[in-house]
């Protein structure tokens, strides 16, 4: 999939997925470690900042550190990211 890039409220998201999604540094080291627990790695940056987030076995996506519940694209999932950290929770 080709990198898709979105500014939402002001905040630049870039999500990368599968062969777009990094091989090095420390984003490629969770990219492989999503791919071995099962999910499909993606790369989402907000404002320039990685947000660990892979692609569960029921096909949604969801975000380390979130209590959010499963979202059906990473680029909707970011979206709430933003709207998460705004509301200051």
């Amino acid at each position: 999939m080709a990198e898709q890039r979105e500014t939402y409220k002001g905040r630049e998201i870039v999500v990368r997925t599968g062969e777009d999604a990094p091989a090095e540094g420390a984003a490629g080291l969770e990219a492989a470690r999503a791919e071995r627990a099962g999910g499909e790695a993606v790369d989402v940056r907000i404002d320039g900042k990685n947000v660990f987030v892979i692609k569960n076995s029921s096909g949604s996506y969801i975000a380390s550190g979130f209590a959010f519940d499963p979202q059906p694209s990473p680029m909707e999932l970011a979206r709430k990211i933003i709207d998460y950290r705004e509301a200051g929770r």
